[in-house]
């Protein structure tokens, strides 16, 4: 089976959280997994059976999981401001407080134009901010 540069980036993190965090099960999420194994991998995820899940961007798409309350996008240079709003979205979906960590690359700089989204979603942070994303996008 070959890997695609997503598998290896979903794998190399994974890896880097189970070490980092030895304690909990770890487990990865795709939208490019067989019929019904993605399905498996959220309600393991539900119900707390891993405690961390390392993801594409499929966990998008109104997956409403209240006990999340973390999340570290990679790269997150490359997705549009609406994208980011909606990912963060994921998170903080209880009465516990949620962060969600924006991972730039030290090796290269970042566009401008990306600059400014990140600074947006950063600006535009408290509840109801998604009609000023979405003027601003």
């Amino acid at each position: 089976m070959k890997m695609t540069r997503t598998d290896r980036r979903l794998l190399a993190w994974m890896l880097y959280f189970s070490v980092l965090f030895s304690a909990f099960a770890c487990s990865i999420g795709h939208g490019q997994m067989a019929d019904g194994e993605l399905e498996q991998v959220m309600r393991t995820f539900m119900r707390r059976e891993a405690d961390i899940l390392v993801s594409t961007t499929i966990i998008e798409s109104g997956i409403d999981i209240s006990t999340a309350n973390t999340m570290i996008i990679d790269d997150a240079h490359r997705f549009g401001l609406s994208e980011l709003h909606q990912l963060r979205g994921r998170v903080g979906r209880s009465n516990h407080r949620a962060y969600c960590y924006l991972l730039l690359p030290q090796d290269r700089p970042v566009a401008p134009d990306a600059m400014k989204r990140l600074r947006a979603l950063e600006d535009y942070s408290m509840l109801g901010a998604g009609f000023r994303i979405a003027v601003r996008d």
